[in-house]
């Protein structure tokens, strides 16, 4: 795809509109007007929104990928970066992407960019992340996005309280003015890593504690708690106003395996498509449908019982990966309204 040199030679995109670019292309709905600034091939005819949750799937962008999410009846797609899906793509790449979705009968729900560690200890790479970091937030503003997903940050041997304050100060100071700019959310996710010092309740709290914008939330994903033996249920509901995003994975946990090597040893747990471990599927997404949330819960297939090894730079899923994103679709669907296939 074309990519442009200069960042900041594109044309003024941070006029154009949130909304239209992630719509769909359904016959009988009236198409919205174009916005300052917004590109022919961004305006898109928007079906009637629901106050539902979107069905979506966590993808690296390829047609191919995104026409196999719409087949298989999910609504939305959750876009991972890559040589033809990140921040220097030119207006007329971007243009091509939305009409790919457009064309294929999808959304683009949301970006994930989890590289830029925002806290990192050294200053000069610390500002190089932020800097590609406000990139992201607006790249996923072009793209019609109202969110983008990353992680909270990591500050080796550092304590959490230190750790969160840090993380918050880089959000009201640099991201906070972009995203009210662009009316954007941003969000990280709770997996354990040594850059996502923020996985934990006590730890996501000591963040909210210092930020008062809910311009900042959570991609909450359920699986990462059930392994590290903490309710998702109840940190669901704890954390209410500040879920933004869903990821829809689960956990498996072999307990006499457990019985054997503890929680230090290996083979205990694996992730599994969503049905097929121990999350509380209709408790959780009863919290979702309570508190009205409408964005996208994403399937995040790392399931290596539904998948073909060496095929993920493929431009199309094996039909094993293709299976557990059927499946996941067929069990999420019995507990949420949307497209039915």
């Amino acid at each position: 795809m074309e990519i442009e040199n200069s960042f900041w030679n594109r044309r003024n995109f941070l006029k154009v509109g949130g909304t239209s670019a992630a719509g769909l292309g359904v016959a009988g709905t009236a198409a919205v007007p174009l916005h300052a600034g917004q590109t022919p091939a961004a305006q898109a005819a928007t079906p009637p929104d629901t106050p539902y949750p979107k069905l979506s799937i966590i993808t690296p962008y390829s047609p191919q990928k995104l026409a196999f999410a719409a087949q298989a009846g999910y609504e939305g797609v959750v876009v991972t970066p890559g040589e033809d899906f990140n921040p220097k793509l030119s207006d007329s790449a971007i243009d091509q992407i939305l009409a790919t979705a457009r064309n294929a009968g999808i959304r683009i729900v949301s970006i994930e960019y989890f590289e830029p560690n925002h806290t990192h200890p050294d200053a000069g790479k610390r500002a190089a992340a932020q800097a590609d970091f406000i990139r992201a937030l607006e790249f996923g503003h072009r793209l019609g996005c109202k969110f983008v997903g990353t992680f909270s940050g990591g500050q080796p041997g550092v304590k959490m309280a230190d750790q969160a304050a840090a993380f918050a100060d880089v959000f009201n100071e640099k991201y906070l003015p972009v995203c009210e700019k662009l009316d954007i959310g941003m969000g990280w996710e709770n997996h354990p890593n040594e850059r996502n010092f923020a996985n934990t309740p006590a730890a996501m709290q000591a963040v909210f504690d210092r930020v008062p914008s809910k311009r900042l939330g959570l991609e909450f994903d359920p699986s990462h708690f059930v392994r590290l033996f903490i309710d998702p249920v109840a940190v669901a509901w704890h954390f209410k106003d500040r879920i933004h995003a869903v990821h829809a994975k689960d956990t498996e946990i072999t307990q006499p395996v457990l019985q054997q090597v503890g929680i230090a040893g290996q083979g205990w747990w694996r992730y599994r498509i969503p049905g097929q471990g121990i999350v509380n599927w209709p408790a959780f997404l009863t919290v979702l449908l309570q508190i009205g949330f409408n964005g996208g819960i994403a399937v995040e297939h790392e399931d290596e019982f539904w998948d073909a090894p060496g095929t993920a730079s493929l431009e199309d899923f094996p039909q094993q990966r293709k299976d557990g994103f059927i499946l996941a679709r067929r069990f999420l669907g019995q507990y949420l309204p949307g497209r039915l296939t």
